[in-house]
Formats: structure tokens, sequence, C-alpha cells
């Protein structure tokens, strides 16, 4: 096991060495990018192909084996990577697979086999984030905001700030080579404006654009939306009470309200017990007395 470890990192400390700057390829985060291999002798008809990715613990990204007559491929490859005959395809590609890596060709067909091997160095870098933020302010007649770039090797980027849509209609308070910040004090704002920072490095444009607020305003909508939500639930509850109201009761026949509670229910029962015994209680004769 110890002399395996020792043999990969060899192997790649020794790719590291031959990969000369025409074997590097580089991407941004997110691209798909196509890593070339060689092609195989001219009369080759059926070869294999496997591409492998070099570090402590060496991975085998790709296998499969080429028909060169019918063009057909059979094999399989790890999730994002894909092969187009020869090449190897990396869809969504992430810092993560920066590495060495290699492609190994064999032909099978017509023997003998003969083996061959292209190295190739693949950087990915982090694509960069632009971000636009409001800053607490204690005026609430100034808005202070701040432009930065992300994930970027520092180097000078130009800033620049546009309203509604307009570059470099508005000028900036500072600017540093990762950010740039921007006031505004009244009437040179107002309620609704749109604020866009663009940022500009290595012949690429990214832009972030914010709607301006003020504090007061924004306390206004919470108030109205808690007073709204309030109503309603105020609303609901006496919903909820009336329906509870006329479930509990019903209304007879002659028109007198009979509540449904036990307790009103065993009144009722005793109180027409009680009627009904008085009246089947037998009533003394009238006894008339004839002179």
């Amino acid at each position: 096991m110890f002399l395996k470890w020792i043999t990969n990192g060899l192997l790649f400390l020794t790719l590291i060495y031959h990969t000369d700057a025409e074997n590097v390829f580089r991407a941004v985060e997110g691209e798909t990018v196509d890593l070339p291999c060689h092609s195989p002798p001219n009369d080759s008809k059926k070869v294999s192909v496997e591409w492998t990715k070099h570090s402590t613990n060496s991975t085998t990204i790709c296998k499969c084996m080429i028909d060169i007559i019918t063009g057909s491929l059979s094999g399989d490859c790890i999730p994002r990577f894909n092969r187009t005959s020869f090449t190897l395809s990396i869809e969504n590609v992430q810092p993560s697979d920066s590495g060495h890596y290699s492609c190994k060709t064999t032909r099978i067909i017509p023997p003998p086999s003969i083996d061959k091997t292209t190295n190739v160095t693949l950087q990915v870098a982090v694509r960069p984030h632009l971000s636009l933020q409001k800053l607490n302010s204690s005026n609430d007649t100034c808005v202070h905001l701040l432009c930065s770039l992300e994930g970027l090797t520092p180097e000078q980027v130009n800033f620049t700030w546009g309203r509604e849509g307009h570059p470099g209609s508005l000028h900036p308070f500072t600017s540093y080579p990762m950010n740039s910040e921007l006031r505004l004090c009244k009437p040179d704002w107002s309620d609704g404006d749109t604020i866009t920072c663009y940022a500009s490095y290595s012949s690429t444009q990214t832009q972030r654009s914010i709607q301006l607020t003020s504090q007061k305003y924004s306390n206004n909508v919470v108030q109205l939306l808690i007073i709204s939500c309030s109503a309603a639930a105020g609303l609901i509850l006496c919903i909820i009470l009336i329906i509870v109201i006329c479930k509990c009761r019903k209304q007879d026949e002659n028109g007198s309200i009979v509540f449904s509670n036990k307790v009103y229910e065993n009144f009722s029962f005793a109180m027409t017990r009680q009627n009904t015994q008085s009246h089947d209680k037998p009533q003394p004769e009238e006894c008339i007395y004839e002179n």
C-alpha cells in the first residue's frame, strides 16, 4: 500500500514536470471545457480510451472502446464527464476539477497493441461575484451603497455607477481596486430610483442593481402590513365565535331556544319529569252534596 502511494506520488510529480504550456487549459467555474486527446495510429480499427485524473489517489474518469470504422462508442464515464470520440468534455466545471489528466489510447485491432498517453492540466478559476448592498445610515435623507467584486484575484477593476440603466450618470464617492462606494443625498435621489453598479475587468463586464426606498417609507409599509394582518385575524376570530355559538344552540319548533349543553339538557329533563308527575297525580274528587 505504501509502495503504491509512492508510485502515484512520483507519477503526479512527473506529470507536473513534463506538462508544457500548450497542454494547460483554463476555464471559469460553471463553464463546459473540452480536454483533447491524441489521435490513434492511422491503421487502427478498434481503440480503447481511458481518461484518468491524477492525484495521490488516481481516479479513472472514462473508459470506453471506439470502433473507428463504424464510429460506435461503448463504455461509461462518471457524472458530468462525457466522451466525444477521443475528447473529454466536462460540464459545469468546478474548482475541484482542477488538476492533471491523462488520456491513454490502446490499439486493440489490428494487433499488436500500441499504447500512447497524452497529459493535460486543467485550471478552473472561481467565478467572480458582484455584490451591491445598502449600508446603514443615520440620516434618512442619504443613502450609502457599497459595490464589491468577490472571488477574483486582486486586480484593477473599473467600477461605474448609473441610474435607470444609464452607466456613468453617477459619480462614486470612493473607488478601490475591488470595491466602490456611492453616496447620494436628497434631492439627488427619490423613492423607487434604480441604481446600478457596473464592474469591468479583463474584457468582462457584470452588473448589479438595487431599488432605493427611504427608511420612513419602509416603516410605513411594515406598519400597514401589521395592521392588515391584525384586522384579518380579528375578523377570522369573530367568524369562528359566531359559528361556535350557532352550533351550541338550536331553536325548537315553538321558537324556544334549547341549549345542547349537558347541564341544560339535564335541567330540562328534570323540569319535564316534574311537570309530568304533577299532571299524573290523581286529583281529589269533587263531591256534591244534595240536600
